[in-house]
């Protein structure tokens, strides 16, 4: 089974009896539900895994669910039904994410949930969600996967290089400021820059951009826990300035 759906199924339950204040359970299922009848749902993943997994419900049953669990108060609203699942899977999608990059040491990341065309010939699994005396026809296809390795970069020379020490800095941010304001700067004034508490900090090898990560402690100095980085050559090009 794939890390994506493998982590999928684990949350489920979880993620969907918070979302409907209820307990749901999630069982295989022989059939899915109809294509014609359902609504489809793309999720589009990235980071350690990448590409899509869509999510098919049956619409009839969906909004009985939200019904029985008290989420909507009257009948079938297409609509409306197919923002609130897509809410849903937003909640479980992240769930899933963290799951997977837990045991894979890999970040992996939601970039969009969406509705989306049925897509013809895909492979789904079938389960059933309950929810009391309501059962919901569901299916999931999985096309996640590790990306693929690039070649190694390694140019003619570069292994020369690769012993040399550099500085390296983490930037926090930036920020433009007029020399009156600099001047006037005493202990205690705040400078705020543009960059927000939860994005990922830069690290700079001369004045260019090698890797980007979080803040963390190591006994008891500051460190970087490495989320992103810079392809070799990019990485290659930030040491020219220093030779």
């Amino acid at each position: 089974m794939k890390a994506f759906l493998d982590a999928w199924l684990t949350e489920v339950p979880m993620g969907f009896s918070q979302e409907l204040a209820g307990m749901v359970k999630l069982a295989q299922a022989a059939a899915m539900p109809e294509p014609e009848k359902a609504l489809c749902f793309q999720l589009e993943v990235g980071g350690g895994l990448h590409g899509v997994f869509w999510v098919l419900v049956s619409a009839e049953k969906l909004a009985e669910l939200l019904m029985a669990a008290r989420v909507t108060a009257d009948g079938m609203d297409p609509r409306r039904d197919a923002q609130l699942w897509e809410g849903m899977l937003r909640q479980v999608a992240e769930r899933t994410a963290k799951a997977v990059g837990k045991t894979s040491g890999a970040t992996v990341s939601i970039a969009s949930v969406r509705e989306a065309p049925f897509p013809a010939g895909e492979k789904f699994a079938f389960y059933e969600l309950r929810f009391g005396e309501v059962i919901v026809p569901i299916g999931f296809a999985d096309r996640t996967e590790k990306p693929k390795m690039k070649e190694a970069f390694n140019p003619r020379g570069v292994d020369l290089l690769l012993d040399i020490e550099l500085d390296a800095s983490l930037r926090f941010g930036s920020r433009e400021m007029p020399l009156g304001e600099v001047l006037e700067l005493g202990p205690g004034d705040v400078v705020q820059l543009e960059r927000h508490v939860t994005d990922p900090v830069d690290l700079i090898v001369g004045d260019k951009i090698v890797a980007r990560g979080e803040v963390v402690l190591v006994n008891g100095n500051f460190g970087l826990r490495v989320t992103e980085v810079a392809e070799p050559r990019k990485s290659l090009e930030s040491i020219r300035c220093l030779f």
